[in-house]
């Protein structure tokens, strides 16, 4: 089958039989490994969290397009939350409805938003053709692992920190506000910076020009800092209902440090080509909105 010829209506139709597949495998697996092993609801979650991903994989292998996973990061942990509630028939508390309510906001907007700019199977997120093209010998490896797999760890272990909000009947305190308010910000900044964005690619006369408009003129990654922003809120959450740090503070951390040292360095590499983009990294900061200079 030729891929490259369906229309987006039709792509459309085909990502959504792949992630309702997914997720029915996800739930089978889960619902094998609840009923004949002794492991913990958070263990079977993530096992059945890999054989999601395996089934994405799957099709991405058949499709020769690896952006068949881009809406995974969006559209299954709001899946596994939500089979979290249901399974363990867990009392939702208004902190748990409000970790809910961020984390569908962040959900739909990040789904949107690749929704609006999916062109088709006639070509793939850049940096997948990087990998591509610095692992050819072993490209199969590379694309699961680093493509599939390790997006799929890096989230989960998140969503580790929201199964503790979501089973705590406490009250609301001052740092799950505080989380709430943060993972608002990030839906927030990530849908106005993505609407600039658009703005700006139907208007530029060339691609080799940089953004200086709106939040772009403050910051060079503010989708970025809204990611991040939305974990580190979700962990503000789960300190607030626990009122300690524990190990769990690994999570948030391990978020930050795949995207300083991975995400935007391959990103800034890519803009490097631009002749204002030297000019523009003097000017505007890497995450946090200031300008550098006047």
């Amino acid at each position: 089958m030729n891929f490259i010829k369906l229309s987006k209506k039709e792509t459309g139709l085909l990502f959504l039989l792949i992630y309702l597949l997914a997720v029915i495998f996800g739930v089978i697996i889960f619902l094998l490994l609840e009923k004949f092993t002794e492991l913990n609801v958070i263990l079977n979650a993530f096992i059945a969290d890999l054989g999601m991903t395996i089934i994405v994989f799957a099709f991405s292998l058949l499709t020769k397009n690896s952006s068949v996973y881009d809406p995974y990061w969006s559209i299954i942990p709001p899946v596994i939350i939500i089979g979290w509630i249901i399974y363990e028939n867990i009392s939702l508390s208004a902190p748990a409805i409000l970790l809910l309510v961020g984390v569908m906001l962040w959900s739909i907007r990040l789904t949107y938003n690749w929704w609006k700019n999916w062109t088709g199977f006639k070509e793939q997120d850049w940096r997948y053709d990087l990998i591509k093209e610095k692992t050819s010998g072993y490209y199969l490896l590379s694309n699961f692992g680093a493509i599939h797999l390790i997006p799929t760890l890096v989230v989960f272990i998140q969503l580790i920190n929201a199964h503790e909000v979501i089973k705590y009947q406490g009250s609301v305190n001052i740092l799950i506000i505080l989380g709430f308010i943060l993972m608002l910000f990030a839906a927030a900044i990530q849908f106005i910076a993505d609407k600039q964005m658009f703005e700006y690619r139907q208007e530029r006369e060339s691609k080799q020009t940089c953004i200086d408009r709106g939040i772009w003129r403050y910051s060079r990654h503010p989708n970025y800092l809204g990611e991040l922003s939305l974990w580190v809120g979700l962990y503000l959450m789960y300190f607030g209902a626990g009122n300690s740090i524990d190990f769990n503070i690994i999570y948030p951390i391990a978020m930050i440090l795949l995207f300083l040292f991975v995400s935007i360095p391959m990103m800034e590499k890519k803009l490097e080509d631009r002749p204002c983009f030297s000019e523009y990294k003097k000017k505007v900061s890497m995450l946090f909105p200031y300008r550098k200079q006047k």
